[in-house]
């Protein structure tokens, strides 16, 4: 079950980064409607293109937000059995979620990837997700943590997340 869920997990972060690279984005909604703001390293970001959408058979909900197609921010909690209700989540609570965070930066055509998910080596990774309200139309709440760049066993650098904030509509399947 565990390699299961490790590689949906994996080819998940593969979707996610091949559909990331997209160029023909459009905003969905405006600022005041959808938002994803964060301090990345300290350095606030508003993300002025932020999507939420149910996938993987209406289980997984993932929030995507992205600026000019060189830095992206994903967040996804995936469940086997059940759609993600409003709830406190974290990478190793015990629970039934799963949840994977990515950032993703592009400079000078190289992709930067940071990543944190449950079950890994590194033991920086952190992540908090609290979902305040969810339903078929959208989702809200908050979020933090650390998320790590590896190679192997070795980590290779980290990225901190502070005062995340989301609002977004779900886009229908």
């Amino acid at each position: 079950m565990k390699n299961k869920i490790v590689s949906k997990m994996i080819a998940l972060l593969l979707i996610v980064l091949a559909t990331a690279c997209s160029k023909d984005d459009k905003v969905n909604g405006s600022v005041k409607e959808n938002y994803l703001k964060v301090k990345i390293d300290g350095r606030e970001k508003n993300f002025p293109d932020v999507r939420a959408r149910w996938i993987e058979a209406g289980n997984f909900l993932e929030i995507t937000a992205s600026e000019n197609g060189s830095e992206w921010v994903t967040i996804t909690v995936m469940s086997e059995t059940t759609r993600v209700p409003a709830g406190q989540y974290s990478l190793d609570d015990g629970s039934a979620f799963t949840i994977l965070s990515t950032h993703t930066t592009i400079n000078n055509n190289a992709q930067l990837n940071h990543a944190a998910t449950r079950g890994t080596a590194a033991r920086e990774d952190a992540f908090s997700l609290k979902i305040d309200k969810i339903d078929n139309g959208s989702a809200e709440g908050s979020f933090s943590g650390v998320l790590v760049r590896v190679e192997g066993l070795t980590t290779l650098g980290t990225v901190t997340l502070t005062e995340g904030q989301f609002k977004a509509a779900i886009e229908p399947n």
